[in-house]
């Protein structure tokens, strides 16, 4: 954490204590006139399953924009003592330098009587700071009323107004009205009155909740009136610019160019200004070369000009003079951006300032053009006949112009008089983390020698060369011990972590290196076999994700990342392990996973790739990403076993299942045998003896593709199936006691082999037209019905990953319309009688009996 200089821990604490100027800027008055009065239902109560630890009876919000004058009236019940804690003390915001607040009405309803609380002594003001913690002052008070003697039941009422604009908006009004809330409300009254003159444009967003206009004089009124509304619970990781709520916009201002010019009007610059601050740069660059004071710029204001706003009044959206933020070293964004724009500019390269929307990003074009939809400022520079963007309240950035990075703000709008619209803004340049785990170990059941290489590009080394310069080397050690222990409890440092930036290409690595003395553990389940894990736990932030299946709202994603996480291991023995692979794609995000063996050198290598392409999963695919990323989290951990009770090495991927081999075999054979019975013996007399048999023909042929193809697809599911003959498969299901899985795993390999033969044998029988054939295809068609079935049921059961079950009862419904249709068909049509007609050519000696 970044520590504060004394001279901001004085400025900080001046600005937490208490000041009592309640006669100067709060007031205690009637109402005013213009107001329309409401009264809440004070016997009105939530539903059941509505009510919170509170309850909005009235929430009223009226406004005359001509009279620069807000109006607020609420009133709401307490329902539990959470709710007291959470809302006896009333707070309201204000900027004394252009706003005046009057309290007219403060009472507490109980039991039928009204208990006053207003007095001017109650009012506590204090200029509280709430984005200190980001460097910014704006000079807002607070009025505080902590309320005695409140109890379950009380209702509380207060209203009050504040009169005054800010100057800096120049008459302009923009505002955004929601009609929801994350509580319940009885009433919702919003009332605003416009000058008729003044031309208002309207945009609804998630539902369109129509006002009563009403036109008098020289005024024109919108009221919006609703009643019995449920709260609306917010989800974790909503993406910043997603708002479920149902809401207006409003604006006077009728597209982006009148924005543009509003904000041209507020970075204005006088040529005495401009004078100045040329000669403070003169001085600044002597001995930099012209083709290099570009860069110099960048870092001087990005590095050297540190991040500190006082925002009070017209300076909430007006920069301060850039000689000014010049001299005393510190500026907000804005203040920023036009220093660096106007140094820029100095020296003939075309710059201006570009305001940005940081949660909005590419959504800010949905907004309505208005100079309040905008939260931070950046520079456009025009370099070479190309377009470049630069932040610069980002320091100790790393690369060139061509290569900076510049985060994915999506649209943003040029000041500049030429400027018409909001600006496309280009992807971030690539950005990415590459971590190298490589683990030495010298003998089975000894220690680990862990190295760490871990290469940051982009935004990624911004990032961590921002983390050195703010901590020590050995604040960043313990940090990475720490988090190295969840896993290894008894890791030692064995080498100084060491960090190599090459800040021209914006590539940082920091090395590490531990000794992990207790690396192999016994195995709880057989003590003559010790086991190690290795786990990619940098990976779990992002594989970890939330699981809740009625979810109805995008869910927000880290973007851009791009993750290659490698975990090499050095064996000192020869070991058996099964190369796998996992790879995922989708359109928002990427996910490649592989584990290889080099017999030769003995080195095991885990790789994985993760990235994202968009900032949010929309809610149509959040099934496929929570079961994409539990496979994810599933692949992060893996395992090599050992048994010391024999001198082989044991994986948690051992190899081929020769168990697995040897029941195909005997199950080969033995249905061998048996079809070859069932040819010569199983000949029953055919149904239509007197028929002298139809060709194959009718529906028939459609059988006849099915049979052909049944053997080939079998055998093919056989053979690429490699679960059926992963002795990894087998023993985790043994040391796990999933024995039922186990005993189903093996009816499905003895089921797929025999049913490879009996289909075959089916062929032979439907072309020979047989008598034998149809009640033969029945038992076939019930059979595989059966098996299908008990997939289906193992998949319900047992598989985490949705697509799995859903493919599973895809076929159990398949398999069951096919047996619906062919079972009744072979037992019943004509056709079938007088094609499977003929007799096995050794005739009936030996035959078996039906």
């Amino acid at each position: 954490m970044r520590t504060l200089s004394c001279s901001k821990i004085v400025v900080a604490t001046m600005l937490l204590i208490p000041i009592f100027i309640q006669a100067q800027h709060v007031l205690i008055k009637p109402i005013p006139e213009w107001v329309t009065v409401y009264k809440p239902d004070l016997h009105a109560k939530p539903d059941a399953k509505n009510a919170a630890a509170y309850y909005y009876l009235l929430i009223d919000a009226q406004e005359d924009v001509q009279k620069q004058c807000e109006y607020r009236h609420y009133a709401y019940r307490l329902l539990t003592n959470e709710g007291i804690q959470e809302m006896a003390d009333i707070t309201v915001n204000f900027d004394p330098s252009f706003q005046k607040l009057t309290f007219h009405q403060l009472v507490i309803h109980r039991d039928g009587k009204i208990i006053d609380k207003l007095t001017s002594s109650g009012i506590r003001t204090i200029q509280r700071e709430e984005s200190m913690d980001r460097y910014l002052y704006d000079g807002s008070f607070s009025a505080i009323v902590n309320l005695q003697d409140v109890r379950v039941g009380d209702v509380v009422e207060y209203t009050y107004s504040i009169r005054g604009y800010n100057p800096v908006f120049e008459g302009h009004y923009a505002c955004k009205i929601s009609f929801d809330f994350s509580v319940p409300y009885e009433d919702f009254k919003q009332r605003i009155i416009f000058p008729a003159t003044k031309e208002i444009y309207t945009k609804y967003n998630n539902g369109e909740v129509k006002p009563e206009i009403k036109t008098y004089g020289s005024s024109v009124e919108y009221n919006w009136s609703l009643h019995r509304v449920n709260g609306i619970t917010y989800e974790n990781n909503e993406p910043d610019w997603y708002d479920p709520y149902r809401h207006v916009l409003i604006s006077d201002f009728k597209n982006w160019r009148e924005v543009s010019s509003w904000a041209v009007k507020q970075f204005a610059i006088r040529d005495a200004e401009r004078l100045a601050l040329k000669k403070k740069l003169d001085e600044l660059f002597k001995g930099v070369k012209e083709e290099d004071i570009l860069l110099h710029a960048i870092r001087f204001v990005q590095d050297e000009v540190r991040y500190l706003g006082f925002e009070a009044g017209l300076n909430s959206h007006k920069p301060h003079a850039p000689v000014q933020v010049f001299d005393q070293r510190f500026g907000d964004c804005k203040d920023k951006s036009l220093l660096l724009s106007t140094m820029l500019n100095l020296y003939d390269i075309e710059a201006y300032p570009m305001l940005v929307n940081t949660s909005l990003r590419s959504h800010t074009s949905e907004r309505l053009p208005s100079n309040t939809v905008f939260n931070h400022c950046v520079v456009q520079i025009t370099h070479g006949g190309k377009s470049f963007f630069v932040d610069p309240t980002i320091n100790n950035q790393g690369g060139m112009l061509t290569n900076n990075y510049f985060p994915p703000y999506g649209q943003g709008l040029v000041v500049s008089e030429a400027s018409k619209d909001l600006l496309e803004l280009p992807d971030p340049a690539p950005s990415s983390i590459v971590e190298e785990q490589t683990f030495d170990l010298n003998k089975v059941g000894g220690e680990a020698i862990l190295t760490v290489q871990t290469t940051y590009k982009g935004i990624e080394a911004d990032i961590q060369r921002s983390e050195f310069a703010s901590k020590s080397i050995d604040a960043i050690q313990k940090g990475y011990v720490t988090f190295y222990a969840n896993q290894y409890p008894d890791i030692q440092v064995e080498d100084t972590v060491h960090m190599r930036d090459n800040r021209q290409e914006s590539i940082l690595t920091i090395e590490e290196k531990y000794k992990v003395t207790a690396f192999w553990k016994p195995q709880e389940a057989d003590s003559q076999k010790i086991y190690c894990n290795f786990y990619g736990q940098t990976l779990e932030t992002y594989f970890s994700v939330s699981k809740s299946s009625s979810r109805k709202i995008p869910y927000r994603i880290t973007y851009p990342l791009t993750y290659e996480h490698t975990i090499r291991v050095n064996l000192p023995e020869t070991w058996t392990i099964t190369p796998d692979n996992k790879n995922i794609e989708t359109p928002y995000y990427k996910y490649d996973y592989y584990v290889s063996y080099d017999d030769h050198d003995h080195v095991l290598i885990l790789q994985t790739l993760y990235k994202t392409k968009s900032d949010h999963i929309p809610v149509h695919a959040l099934t496929k990403f929570i079961d994409d990323h539990g496979v994810m989290m599933s692949n992060l951990s893996y395992s090599l076993l050992y048994s010391t009770a024999s001198t082989n090495s044991v994986s948690s991927a051992d190899g081929t299942c020769w168990f697995a081999i040897i029941v195909s075999f005997i199950t080969l054979a033995a249905s061998a045998w048996f079809a070859l019975r069932l040819y010569h013996q199983f000949d029953p007399e055919p149904e239509l003896p007197w028929a002298t048999g139809q060709p194959i023909g009718g529906w028939l042929i459609l059988v006849a593709i099915g049979l052909v193809f049944t053997p080939l697809k079998t055998l093919y599911g056989l053979m690429t199936t490699a679960e059926f003959f992963e002795q990894k498969i087998w023993s985790n299901l043994v040391q796990t006691e999933s024995f039922g899985l186990l005993f189903v795993m093996f009816i499905e390999l003895v089921y797929n082999v025999m049913n490879t033969i009996f289909s075959a044998l089916l062929i032979v029988l439907f072309f020979e037209r047989r008598s034998s054939l149809p009640k033969l295809i029945i038992i076939f068609y019930c059979l595989n019905l059966a098996m299908v079935v008990l997939d289906g049921f193992v998949a319900w059961y047992y598989m985490v990953d949705a697509n799995e079950r859903n493919d599973a009862f895809k076929e159990v419904f398949r398999s069951l319309i096919m047996t619906a249709i062919w079972v009744p068909y072979f037992n019943t049509s004509v056709r079938v009688r007088e094609t499977f007609v003929e007799r096995s050519n050794t005739g009936n000696a030996g035959a078996i009996s039906e």
